[in-house]
Order: structure tokens, then C-alpha cells, then sequence
């Protein structure tokens, strides 16, 4: 009886049939970028695997067969059994998180116009007046704590990320910071 594993593959990788073998490969791949490994556990998470060129195909010997060169043009030693094509892979969704307050604070000067939208797409272009810290946190707490004003209304940054997408440099991005 054949048993169907729960094993998961890395989110980005969109078939089986993409990960390059001894029995499965091809030559056209030669020159792109891609990710290497020598255990198929490695594609759960291919941050965990070699990235680099692949540079040789060599399938007349064992199974390590897929020759690479790193990231600043070395060439590895040795061959992989298993390679994966970048351009194959589902892009990698950005993920973010809310400002800190010493993260806005740093990357904003007060009078600067902020221009931001909520989710029923009003656009804002309001003057950022400064922060407000609670009565009972210190100057340590700046990093966490606190809200930020913009003409005469204070907001939290949790807020702000929840209900609000920021323009940086003509671009639509959450309100918060890229982890």
C-alpha cells in the first residue's frame, strides 16, 4: 500500500517535479541561480541550503552531479546531488512589522509631510508634529512605546500598521518596517 508523507516542501517551491536530479535535469539551467543541497529534508526551508551559479552538469558520475559557484564567483568544491532554479521558485513575500518608535523617530524629522492612506484608500498628506510618550515610561521605553502625531491627532504605531499603508518613495508599503 502506498503512504502519502505530510513531508512539506519550502512555500516558495511551486512542484517537486522542479528540483533538478541525476534522473531529472536539464542543461538549460547551466549559468542561473539557484539553490543547492544534498538531503531532500534541506528543501523545508532553502535559506538553509547553498545558494550560487550552477556551472556544470555532470550526470555520467555518482549522483552529486550539480557543480556550483558562490555568491562572490568561487567555485565550490565537489558537486550537490539536488539543485533548485531561483526563476522557478515563488518570489519571497516580504513580511512586516510595526515601527518602533525609535525606528520612526530616526528615519523622520518633525514638519516633514508623511503622505499615507487607510483602507478605504483616503489618502493623507499631514505634518508629522512629533511624539507623545505615556506619563509613567522613561526615555528607554522610546523603542516600544508611545505615539506619533500627525496635525492634532496622535496615533499608535500599532494603528498606524493595522489601518494604513505608508508612500516611500512613490510606493504603496505597509506602515511598518521589512523584518
Amino acid at each position: 500500500m502506498t503512504v502519502k508523507s505530510n513531508f512539506e516542501l519550502d512555500d516558495r517551491i511551486n512542484s517537486i517535479d522542479d528540483i533538478q536530479t541525476i534522473i531529472h535535469n536539464d542543461h538549460g539551467f547551466i549559468g542561473c541561480e539557484g539553490y543547492f543541497f544534498d538531503k531532500f529534508v534541506q528543501t523545508k526551508d532553502l535559506t538553509k541550503c547553498d545558494y550560487g551559479t550552477l556551472v556544470d552538469i555532470n550526470g555520467e558520475s555518482v549522483d552529486h552531479c550539480f557543480k556550483a559557484r558562490d555568491e562572490n564567483g568561487n567555485e565550490r568544491i565537489g558537486y550537490y546531488r539536488f539543485f533548485i532554479p531561483e526563476k522557478l521558485l515563488k518570489p519571497l513575500e516580504k513580511k512586516y512589522r510595526p515601527y518602533t518608535l525609535a525606528e520612526w523617530v530616526d528615519q523622520h524629522e518633525i514638519g516633514e509631510v508623511i503622505r499615507f492612506r487607510n483602507t478605504c484608500n483616503q489618502e493623507f498628506n499631514v505634518m508629522y508634529l512629533g511624539y507623545i510618550l505615556d506619563t509613567n515610561d522613561d526615555i528607554q521605553d522610546i523603542r516600544t512605546k508611545g505615539q506619533i502625531m500627525f496635525v492634532s491627532t496622535p496615533y499608535t504605531l500599532q494603528e498606524l500598521f493595522e489601518r494604513y499603508e505608508i508612500c516611500i518613495n512613490g510606493e504603496w508599503k505597509p506602515f511598518g518596517m521589512e523584518e
